[in-house]
């Protein structure tokens, strides 16, 4: 079974311990946690909760009846806590090698939504643990409930995977899928939520804000010419890694002359659409798009590819 991740803080930096290895995280590369919507009453550590507030490491949020939190981390994540919910911020660090954000939230009852994301730069690891089940998401929009007895809870994937350790199994609950679980039981299969659920929440989700995960292909002319990349939801994987990339343009004459992609190992292609399988290590892709008129435009994002990143 996976290891206890356990946080320890100083003033100046802390550090995780996992596995027995320490690795050093510098406290200012780390996100803040703001309470930037505060709908009714909610406490922290038993004291009104206001917007604005930071939430910092165990910091106890309650929700009561009727009520609701939106809470922002500066690095993009977002978190939107439903009535009569209680929950625990264990704690939020960052590793400056990894570029890795990792946030851990102890779900005591209740109901959550969940915007892991982050800039293309970085990486995150989300972990909600509901009833001390891990629920992990590597940038993924997923909604949790937990019953009242702190057992049973239900996930809903949004965008992207979200990865359960139930005991000595690894659950997979890609996009579009739910599952039921509780402490103690037969893991379920996955099955893919109803169209009237998924509607449900994909109006929450644009509710909270814009999604560094949905990509919106819009033809448009005229203007600077643009360029995104997508396809990838899953930006960590275990070696070997294969990831399937598209360009993503707008702008310009509309007719693009030339895509070229390089992926941070000494290899390229070029198309729109690529497929391209990664060691272990850090990459950035980069993808350069030229129109017939001379106009370009780059972007890019970055892979880490692990030796078992477990998601």
């Amino acid at each position: 079974m996976r290891a206890l991740k356990i946080l320890v803080f100083t003033a100046v930096f802390f550090c995780w311990i996992i596995s027995g290895s320490i690795i050093p995280a510098y406290a200012q590369d780390a996100s803040v946690v703001r309470a930037t919507r505060v709908d009714g009453t909610a406490t922290k550590n038993g004291a009104p909760l206001k917007e604005g507030d930071i939430v910092q490491r165990d910091d106890r949020i309650v929700t009561k009846e009727n009520s609701a939190v939106v809470l922002i981390w500066s690095n993009g994540s977002m978190l939107e806590i439903y009535p009569e919910t209680v929950l625990v911020l264990a704690g939020v660090g960052y590793e400056g090698d990894r570029k890795l954000e990792q946030s851990l939230i102890l779900l005591e009852k209740g109901r959550i939504f969940a915007k892991a994301q982050v800039p293309e730069h970085i990486f995150t690891q989300f972990e909600v643990r509901a009833g001390n089940i891990p629920v992990m998401s590597q940038g993924a929009e997923f909604a949790l409930k937990l019953d009242e007895t702190g057992k049973k809870f239900t996930i809903w994937s949004i965008i992207g995977r979200i990865v359960v350790y139930l005991g000595a199994d690894r659950i997979k609950v890609e996009e579009g899928q739910q599952v039921v679980l509780e402490a103690g039981g037969k893991p379920h299969v996955p099955a893919p939520m109803s169209d009237k659920t998924k509607d449900s929440l994909m109006k929450t989700s644009k509710r909270l804000g814009g999604s560094l995960l949905i990509e919106d292909e819009v033809v448009s002319t005229g203007g600077p010419l643009k360029v995104k990349i997508g396809g990838i939801k899953n930006r960590r994987g275990d070696a070997p890694y294969t990831v399937k990339c598209k360009a993503i343009s707008s702008g310009g004459s509309g007719k693009i002359k030339s895509i070229q992609w390089s992926f941070g190992d000494g290899e390229s292609a070029e198309g729109k659409e690529i497929q391209h399988t990664f060691t272990q290590g850090v990459y950035i892709v980069v993808v350069r798009v030229e129109d017939e008129n001379g106009q370009k435009a780059t972007a890019q994002i970055s892979i880490s590819v692990e030796e078992a990143c477990g998601c």
